[in-house]
């Protein structure tokens, strides 16, 4: 697809359970385009404790207790995330052992997370895109109203790549989830924001330049598009899946099926001629699958 090869693409997120807003694009891509798709969480999610109540008969555990979940949620999370990957066609997920210290929306703008090592992630994100060669990065956008775990590795990731020789950047989208109706948007206005789509707009974030994006440049993946036996199948399918794994994240499993398309926007660091590279990239991903 990218000079006669698949495309390599590293995620970065911030916690099991974030691949899943990536989930149709990179099911197709992996799937039916061959494509090579990594993942680098940094934490291994276990401050999200707290909606953890359905599944303590599942692991035989009261993980719900802080106490118990720091002991056993990071390695029942990574297992999850896992069982996700196989879904989504993840090659690979590498763990950069982050502290997980809870749910917060302070400090917009900040890549300082409490406890975490900040010149490690640099460094370890550094060496994995230099290895890896990829040809695109996705975050998550880095919005002002989000976790600011989300925001964090977003913001960290893109001064990663700022630092790199030009020659040696991925083209570098920040995603977005969306639905077009507006009950579901102010269904989860509290907690996990699902904007509705005709009102979202992003203006990048304040005092962080390498978060602008270039005006007019977004990419779309519609989960919604209909293909396969009497136009009955779409890409929530399989999302809705990869969710299904997180059986801890109670509030997590409300989203099935909520977010309609995932946006990617071009940010401003990358060259403007890549453009056409992602256009090109998200032209194939909206063909019809293959029979």
């Amino acid at each position: 697809m990218l000079e006669d090869r698949p495309p390599r693409v590293l995620i970065v997120t911030a916690h099991p359970d974030d691949e899943t807003l990536f989930g149709g694009a990179v099911y197709k891509l992996s799937h039916s385009h061959g494509g090579q798709v990594d993942l680098a969480v940094l934490t291994r999610g276990e401050g999200g404790y707290r909606a953890a109540t359905l599944a303590e008969p599942l692991y035989g555990l009261k993980l719900t207790d802080p106490e118990v979940a720091r002991v056993h949620l990071a390695r029942i999370r990574e297992q999850e995330l896992r069982a996700s990957a196989r879904i989504l066609g993840l090659r690979e997920c590498v763990f950069l052992d982050q502290p997980d210290p809870g749910f917060t929306i302070d400090a917009a703008g900040a890549t300082a997370i409490e406890g975490w090592d900040t010149d490690f992630i640099r460094r370890r994100l550094g060496e994995l895109l230099l290895q890896g060669r990829y040809d695109f990065l996705f975050v998550m956008l880095p919005l002002p109203l989000t976790h600011s775990h989300h925001r964090a590795s977003a913001l960290l990731a893109l001064e990663v790549v700022a630092g790199l020789a030009p020659h040696e950047r991925p083209l570098v989208l920040g995603t977005s989830g969306h639905t077009r109706r507006r009950a579901v948007a102010e269904e989860h206005r509290q907690g996990f924001p699902i904007p509705e789509a005709e009102d979202f707009s992003y203006a990048g974030v304040p005092g962080q330049p390498r978060a602008d994006v270039r005006p007019g440049c977004v990419f779309e993946f519609d989960r919604t598009r209909r293909f396969g036996f009497r136009d009955r199948l779409d890409y929530n399918i399989v999302v809705d899946w990869a969710i299904a794994e997180h059986k801890t994240q109670g509030v997590m499993q409300l989203r099935r099926s909520a977010i309609e398309l995932e946006r990617y926007w071009y940010f401003a660091l990358n060259l403007e001629s890549g453009a056409a590279r992602v256009q090109a990239l998200f032209e194939r991903l909206a063909e019809p699958p293959r029979p």
